[in-house]
Formats: C-alpha cells, structure tokens, sequence
C-alpha cells in the first residue's frame, strides 16, 4: 500500500469501497458494453444518452478521486484497476504490446470474431511484425501520405457526387464514407461493394454479444471478397502498397484491413460528422474555418496540412466525443503501476468519457476550443481519441488528412445550419451526439460566394 500524501489522500492506486467500485462499473465501465464494444446498438445509446450515463460517470470517478487521490483506484479488491493520472496511463500504454496485453478480455475475445489476427490485438513478435507492415502501408511516419493527391481526388468526386436535398443526415454521410474507403484502400473498382463493407457490419454486430461466437458462412464470404482485392491490387490504392511492406507469413495481411475499412467508413465518418455539427454550431468558428479555408488549394496535399485551425476543430471533435470511450488492458503478469503491486489477470481501464471532460484537470472541458491544439498534443496520455504509446493509432496522420478532406470540400460546397439537436453557441457541449439523430439544413454555395 502506498504511503498518503500530505492531505491525507493516499498517493498510488488506493483502493475504492465496494460502493465506489459499483458506482463506477454501472456508469462508466457497464454502459460502454451495453451500448455495443464493436457496432452501436442506437436503441441503448438513446436510453443510455437519456439518464445522462456518462455525467453520471464523471461524477462517480470525480468523487472517488477526491476522496481517495492517487493515479486512479482499485476496484472490487484490485481484480479492476481505474486510471486518471498522465503517468499511471503513460506506463500502461507504452507497455501494451507486454504485461498490459490489448488482446485478452472482452475486447480480444469479440475482435477475433472478425479480424483474429489484427495488429490491435497481437502482441510480442507478432506485434512487431504487424506493426511494421501497417506502418509502412499507412505512412505512419510521414505527415503526408505518399498517395495523398490521389486520397483528396477521391474525396473531392465524392463530395461532388452528392446530391443533398434541403437537408443532410447521417445516412447520406455514412454512404459517403463507405464508397471514400472503399476507394481509397481497394480502388475504384470497389466502390459500390457494399457486399464487403455490410459483411464486416453483420461480423461486427454479431461480435458485441461476446459469447457464442463461431466463424460462419458471413466470416468466409467477407474474407473471400476481400482477399479477391489482393489479387490485383489497384494502383493507387492502399493494397497497391502492400507489395513494398514488410512483411512474413505471420503478418496475415489481409487481417489488416478490416481495422481500416471500420476505422475510416465508421469511426473517421462518426468523427467528422460530429466536428462539422459543432463547427456549423458555433457562428465564431465556422467563420474562422471559412476564413482559413478561404485562400487554400484544397487539393494540395500540404495546403491542407497548414490548415491549423481546422486540425484543432477536428482534434476537439474526437477529443469532446471519442468513438473509443474507453481502453482496456489485462495484466499479463504480476506488475507494479503507481507503486502497487497488480496481480496477473487484472483489468486496467482508462476512461476517455472522463479523461477527456473532467473539469477539474481540462481547462473548457465542455467547448469546442481549437485553440487547445496550436503546436500539437496539449496533455499527451490524457487525451486518447487515437491512443498514445505502443499501441498507438498508425493511421493517425491519414486521419487528418481524409478527415480535413472532407470537412474542407462539405464546408467549401454548402452552406449549412443546424436544425437538430439545439446547441446554443457559448453552452456547455452535450457529452453524446449520436449522429443519427443530426439534421443539417444545407443550401449550395455557387463559386462566385452566393447561395443557390
């Protein structure tokens, strides 16, 4: 047990009363799982959304650490352990390929239903091995992508090929993403192949129930489709690359792909849906947005990278509402976080709902301030919308790039107003969104600057 500190909290990881464990599991641990781990169940978030669960868990976790201190807490006699603290999170997520495993739990057990050798739950040589690959494939290391004039072409003839009504909503934007990804990571070829994406949505969902899962008729379909795109690769895809990655029999390519093809049709089209909702939301914002985007060639790839102030708006909309609400790791071995002592098979949760909106370490928790982000990551290992450390998202500058593509040409094209929800400008952010239940007004914007 760790030494108190000087106000008498205990420093470390002291442990919660079984109340405190409780509260924390019914509002912050239990709802991430009822509302879907791999494919959102509308109906829960809804019910969920309407009993303010997620203020609920930051009040439970808020409280806890005012009581207790220390870099998190011990649940249930340790089988749980609950992070806040930058240095605690920082250990565990710099060491998730060892000791703190991303494969094992909840999170393991669903995902191998439909990508079961994926970089995100692999670990010790084959991590590194397909860590390596997605890397390379994914330009990791570069700000630009190698292929990013041909990401933003596919971009702006999608948005070119909308055809919105008075209004927009979630379903136009999702059909919007699906045929971007699947352009950008098969080609063109693939564009109208809802066979594959509506297979990996039907694995996914069937994955959320976590028990009783077998590999069927759906699983062997989908990776026959996809692995058909394998066999002549587009040019200009992100399969083309595959050939220069590295890459051995353990890397089970096409393993890969399914974490891109939900990441970017799913997550990046949740991401930027939310951000542009906020954006519109805000009068101040939407005009420096315009204002910046006012001189830029948004088919350039590095005009697009000297776009700051957007990067923030982005940023902020994962940060505000992050698609991955919480992290969850499993000790592999006995270990010591924060100076306790963490026996093999324990939980580690990091939660991003709180992390991300406690008022009390994140200055204008609740508004969408762009302004957080001028020079980078302003509270690295606290906000983890794309993770940190070793387990870190590789894709995370293809991210930027797909997801400022698509704001900039939606924003440059129409003029837009919020009909639904209401979000008064200066209030107070809402801590869910679910996109399916945003209306957008649009009018399109004629090139001279007028409104059609």
């Amino acid at each position: 047990m760790s030494a108190g500190g000087a106000d008498g909290r205990e420093a470390g990881l002291p442990e919660a009363s079984l109340v405190e464990s409780v509260g924390v599991a019914l509002t912050g641990l239990l709802p991430t799982i009822a509302r879907g781990l791999f494919a959102p169940r509308p109906v829960v978030s809804r019910v969920l959304g309407a009993l303010d669960i997620d203020r609920r868990a930051i009040s439970a976790l808020s409280s806890l650490r005012r009581e207790r201190g220390g870099e998190g807490a011990r649940l249930f006699g340790g089988r749980l352990v609950v992070l806040w603290g930058t240095q605690a999170i920082r250990e565990v997520l710099d060491r998730s390929a060892g000791p703190y495993a991303a494969d094992a739990g909840a999170k393991g057990k669903g995902m191998s239903h439909f990508q079961p050798d994926a970089l995100t739950i692999s670990r010790g040589a084959q991590w590194r091995d397909r860590r390596v690959f997605n890397e390379s494939v994914l330009a990791a290391s570069e700000r630009v992508h190698p292929m990013a004039e041909r990401f933003l072409a596919v971009v702006g003839e999608e948005v070119e090929r909308l055809r919105i009504g008075r209004e927009l909503d979630w379903d136009e934007w999702e059909g919007l993403f699906d045929r971007v990804t699947l352009r950008v990571i098969f080609g063109d070829r693939a564009r109208e192949d809802q066979k594959l994406t509506q297979g990996l949505k039907d694995l996914m969902a069937e994955a959320n129930r976590l028990v009783g899962l077998s590999k069927g008729g759906t699983y062997f379909d989908f990776y026959g489709r996809l692995e058909g795109y394998l066999i002549d690769p587009e040019p200009g895809s992100l399969v083309a690359r595959f050939a220069d990655a590295p890459q051995t029999d353990d890397t089970r390519v096409a393993h890969q792909i399914p974490h891109w093809i939900f990441a970017m049709r799913g997550t990046l089209g949740t991401i930027t849906y939310r951000t542009l909702v906020a954006i519109v939301a805000d009068p101040d914002v939407e005009r420096r947005v315009r204002e910046e985007l006012a001189d830029a060639d948004l088919s350039a790839p590095s005009a697009l990278n000297r776009l700051d102030y957007l990067e923030g708006c982005l940023q902020e909309g994962m940060r505000l509402w992050p698609t991955t609400p919480l992290l969850a790791r499993e000790t592999t071995e006995e270990v010591t976080l924060a100076g306790e002592r963490i026996d093999e098979g324990a939980q580690v949760v990091i939660l991003n709902t709180f992390n991300h909106r406690d008022g009390e370490t994140v200055p204008r928790a609740d508004e969408l301030w762009p302004e957080r982000w001028t020079g980078g990551d302003p509270d690295p290992y606290r906000f983890n919308h794309l993770s940190h450390g070793s387990q870190d998202c590789p894709g995370g500058p293809l991210v930027s790039l797909l997801g400022k593509a698509v704001l900039t040409r939606v924003i440059e094209r129409y003029a837009l107003t919020l009909l639904e929800p209401d979000l008064p400008a200066g209030e107070p952010l809402p801590l869910t969104l679910d996109p399916v239940d945003v209306r957008l007004g649009v009018a399109e914007i004629e090139s001279t600057g007028g409104e059609v």
